[in-house]
C-alpha cells in the first residue's frame, strides 16, 4: 500500500492566458469496471512486479455516489523479503466489499460498512498469524500489518482503505488548465525511503475524442517523477495512469487502468 506521491497537489502558478477545462464527475452506474494496478520496483537488486486487480461498481446515493470496491487478486514475483509485506497488507482485503461514499464532486467522504469491513480485515490478519509459524517471514509481516492497523484513527483507516482507488478521482469535479498548464508541489516517497519534496508542472498534452491527456513532470533533490494520465471527459475518471520515478540507480514504474468488465 505504498504511495508513490502524496494525494494533495498545491498550485504554484497559473498563467493568465490559460483556459480552464471543466472536468465533470459522472461515473457510470450501468456497468461493472475493473481496476488494474501493476508496479515494477527494485527488490534485492532486481526489478520485481507487484499487481492487484479490483472490481468496481458505482451506484447513485442521495447527492453523490456509492463506490463498491472489491479486491479480487494480488500477485508478485518478488522473493519473500519483498513480497511478504505486500501480501500481508493486502491478503486480508481479498474478497472484502468496501462501500465508499462519495460526494457530488468525487471526494471520498466515508465508508458505509466500515465496521464489517474492518472486522473482516482483522479476521484475515488473525488467520494469517494463526497459520504461519512465528519465526517465518509471513508471520512477521502479518504482525507488522496488525500493529499498523491497530495504531490508526478512524480517519486513518478510511485513508488507508481508500488509498488505492483515490487516484481514479484525482481530477473529478475540478478544472485543468490548458496552455502552459499549472505549477505543482508535492512529495515523492517509495522507493526512496524518505519523503523528498518535488515540484514541476501539470499540463494538457492532448485532447482525443471524449478524453484529455495530461502530463505531470516533477523534480526534487536527485529525484525525477513523470506521470501521464488519460482522463474521461464524460465521467471525469482517470482511465489510465503511467508513473515513473527515478533516483540514482533506483527506478519505479507503475501503470493503472480502469476498463469495463468483460
Amino acid at each position: 500500500m505504498r504511495r508513490l506521491l502524496a494525494a494533495a497537489l498545491i498550485v504554484l502558478s497559473q498563467p493568465a492566458t490559460a483556459q480552464g477545462i471543466a472536468v465533470p464527475f459522472a461515473p457510470p452506474t450501468d456497468r461493472a469496471l475493473v481496476y488494474r494496478i501493476e508496479q515494477h520496483r527494485p527488490v534485492e537488486g532486481a526489478t520485481r512486479r507487484f499487481s492487484a486487480i479490483r472490481d468496481l461498481k458505482f451506484e447513485r446515493a442521495d447527492q453523490g455516489y456509492i463506490l463498491q470496491a472489491t479486491l479480487r487478486a494480488i500477485d508478485s514475483d518478488a522473493p519473500a523479503a519483498g513480497a511478504e509485506p505486500y501480501r500481508a497488507a493486502l491478503t486480508p482485503l481479498i474478497g472484502v466489499v468496501l462501500r465508499f461514499r462519495l460526494d457530488g464532486q468525487g471526494r471520498i467522504v466515508g465508508l458505509d460498512n466500515v465496521d464489517a469491513a474492518w472486522g473482516a480485515v482483522q479476521a484475515g490478519i488473525d488467520a494469517m498469524l494463526a497459520t504461519f509459524a512465528p519465526d517465518t517471514p509471513r508471520h512477521k509481516a502479518a504482525a507488522n500489518v496488525q500493529a499498523l492497523f491497530a495504531s490508526l484513527s478512524p480517519d486513518g483507516r478510511l485513508a488507508l482503505l481508500a488509498g488505492e482507488v483515490q487516484p481514479i478521482f484525482l481530477f473529478a469535479g475540478s478544472t485543468v488548465e490548458g496552455g502552459e498548464g499549472r505549477g505543482l508541489r508535492t512529495v515523492a516517497g517509495s522507493p526512496l525511503g524518505r519523503p523528498v519534496p518535488v515540484e514541476g508542472t501539470l499540463r494538457v498534452v492532448g485532447q482525443p475524442a471524449d478524453a484529455l491527456d495530461l502530463e505531470e513532470k516533477l523534480a526534487g533533490e536527485g529525484v525525477q517523477v513523470g506521470i501521464r494520465y488519460r482522463l474521461s471527459r464524460a465521467s471525469g475518471l482517470v482511465e489510465t495512469q503511467q508513473r515513473s520515478l527515478a533516483v540514482g540507480t533506483l527506478a519505479l514504474t507503475e501503470s493503472r487502468t480502469l476498463t469495463p468488465a468483460n
